[in-house]
């Protein structure tokens, strides 16, 4: 999000909605928990909506998650930027009544929309884990955003989540997420003016065996107003979204760290030099957008990831890598947000 909120811990003058349901189990091993809210709001600052679902035996119940799958959507009724975070949590030991910081949770799955126009923002989510998720029966499904300056929009989701009962899912969920700006000089994580700058962020690793990329990525301009950096103009703009995995640790990418510990911008040169020769390319994720002759820039890019490689062996302290980057002019808002399964 533009003026980064860490969901996890949010400050507790965030307003937020929240509602306590039980979940719906079918009679198979399988069960299916339907997922459906839609909010409207004109209120800024990432007003933030949580709603709780119970199933099987609460928190105390050990699960799996093995699929996700429906649609997402942000509505925009006027031409201002808005955006909204889509997130999965559950908790151990206790089902809490109101935990609206969050600090308690452990996050599934994540998503991100953006919309710089009047229009409907949309995503598909088809996402299957043949490793499956770790979970319990207390759930929450989380969303904040909305207009950040001004407008009214609705934020939509109707999602159906697999399940089962477990007691052995020892798979790890790690996140790669991230936010950096371009084409202005603050927001997102960090930012920077220059053109040919990008974004290489490392992310220590634990021990394990990588077997699933997952998420989505939502690569926007702004709105063309003076509240924020310039439209993109020319033929094209587009953005560079890739993940390595770089064996014995992060290097050069560790240092380049500002005093927040977000990455200072580099060359892309630069950024390519510090790759090793051992350096696992994971994904590649390029969006371009073709700006139509007489018509503006404005535009978001937005792609599912879903990635299941082999097996790859990961050792403690090895380093993800992902970098962001930026083709054209003007101003973009690019976020990733993807997670990481290891099994054992």
């Amino acid at each position: 999000m533009l003026v980064k909120v860490i969901l996890a811990a949010l400050p507790l003058l965030v307003s937020l909605g929240k509602c306590d349901l039980w979940g719906q189990e079918n009679a198979g091993m399988s069960s299916v928990l339907h997922i459906a809210h839609s909010v409207t709001t004109s209120k800024t600052g990432f007003p933030q909506f949580l709603y709780m679902y119970r199933v099987l035996d609460g928190a105390k119940s050990a699960a799996s998650a093995q699929a996700l799958t429906g649609n997402i959507s942000l509505e925009n009724y006027s031409s201002n930027f808005s955006e909204v975070l889509w997130l999965l949590a559950y908790w151990e030991g206790e089902c809490p009544a109101n935990d609206q910081s969050l600090e308690g949770a452990s996050f599934l799955w994540s998503d991100i929309l953006k919309n710089p126009s009047r229009s409907v923002s949309q995503l598909r989510v088809d996402l299957h884990f043949p490793h499956p998720l770790p979970m319990t029966g207390c759930v929450g499904f989380v969303f904040g955003g909305g207009p950040l300056v001004q407008g009214e929009v609705t934020m939509s989701a109707d999602l159906s989540l697999t399940y089962e009962p477990s007691s052995s899912t020892r798979n790890t969920v790690i996140d790669l997420s991230g936010e950096y700006c371009f084409g202005q000089d603050w927001g997102c994580q960090n930012a920077t003016t220059e053109d040919d700058m990008v974004f290489g962020v490392p992310i220590v690793m634990p021990a394990g065996h990588l077997v699933e990329l997952f998420g989505d990525i939502s690569d926007s301009t702004f709105d063309g107003t003076p509240n924020f950096g310039p439209l993109p103009t020319g033929n094209a703009w587009g953005a560079l979204n890739d993940f390595y995995l770089l064996p014995g640790g992060c290097g050069k990418f560790g240092e380049n760290l500002n005093s927040q510990g977000f990455p200072n911008p580099v060359l892309l040169s630069t950024l390519y030099s510090w790759l090793p020769d051992n350096a696992l390319h994971l994904e590649s994720v390029p969006l371009e957008y073709k700006i139509p002759g007489g018509k503006t820039g404005k535009a978001t890019l937005q792609k599912r990831v879903e990635r299941i490689p082999a097996p790859v062996t990961v050792n403690s302290g090895d380093c993800m890598v992902v970098i962001y980057g930026r083709k054209g002019d003007g101003a973009t808002d690019n976020e990733t947000q993807v997670k990481a399964v290891l099994t054992p």
